[in-house]
């Protein structure tokens, strides 16, 4: 059977991993565990009840996925997580494996927030005007936490840099990707994040995605925020992706 680092592999190569929008209470645990550095007997505890919370919802679809990205001839790793989706027990090594890439993929996350609400704190604790700063940081915690992808967005992207990008290019694009469930999503996860050594910091984004999202998108601040967001990452990718791009 195929080791452990073997399927991590495999995750990474193929992206089939669990979705980061059903992950539960059970995967930040295990994510903050990983961020503070806690032991491998903890993590073995925790990695597992991520498994547990999820295999048997996930399985055969993570087995759809992989079938697709694996292709005709999958590798010898593909082959033993295929057989491994039929085992319908949570601890086998390729639902621990999921398991494990989805909790150290989020802990990948609250450090990083850490280190953007670090760096806001004493521009915000000092009352110096932040709101660009704070909105650049929103935007970016968002699309980690929501997992979004530019490719995603593809067209509505090209439409609004198409168009020049101004404020009335800004509105369109809200409203073309804002359907209420994302952007309800988004102040939910806005609201989980507390990093106890940035606390107005933390509190500024708390304030900015109390309540529910405006009814338009338009008018969603913590939305556009990532949206744009979004925008500079496509742009990262088509400059990288032109000849001679860096």
């Amino acid at each position: 059977m195929t080791a452990p680092e073997a399927f991590i592999a495999l995750i990474l190569q193929t992206g089939v991993t669990f979705p980061r929008g059903v992950l539960g209470p059970e995967a930040r645990a295990f994510a903050d565990a990983v961020a503070a550095g806690a032991r491998a007997q903890e993590l073995d505890v925790l990695r597992a009840a991520v498994a547990e919370a999820h295999w048997e919802d996930l399985r055969l679809a993570m087995g759809a996925s992989l079938e697709r990205a694996a292709g005709p001839s999958p590798a010898p790793a593909a082959t033993d997580a295929l057989d491994l989706v039929l085992d319908e027990r949570p601890d086998n090594p390729f639902a621990l494996a999921l398991a494990d890439e989805a909790g150290r993929s989020l802990a990948a996350v609250v450090v990083r927030n850490r280190e953007r609400l670090a760096v806001l704190e004493p521009r915000l604790a000092d009352g110096t005007p932040a709101d660009a700063d704070l909105a650049l940081v929103i935007g970016a915690i968002v699309v980690d936490l929501l997992d979004l992808d530019p490719l995603d967005y593809e067209e509505e992207i090209a439409e609004y840099i198409r168009v020049g990008e101004g404020d009335a290019a800004r509105r369109d694009l809200a409203r073309a990707t804002g359907d209420v469930e994302s952007r309800e999503w988004a102040r939910e996860e806005l609201r989980r994040v507390q990093v106890e050594d940035a606390p107005v910091a933390s509190r500024a984004l708390h304030a900015l995605s109390a309540g529910e999202p405006p009814e338009d998108p338009a008018s969603d601040a913590v939305w556009i925020a990532a949206m744009l967001a979004l925008v500079e990452q496509a742009v990262e990718l088509t400059v990288v992706a032109e000849p001679g791009g860096e």
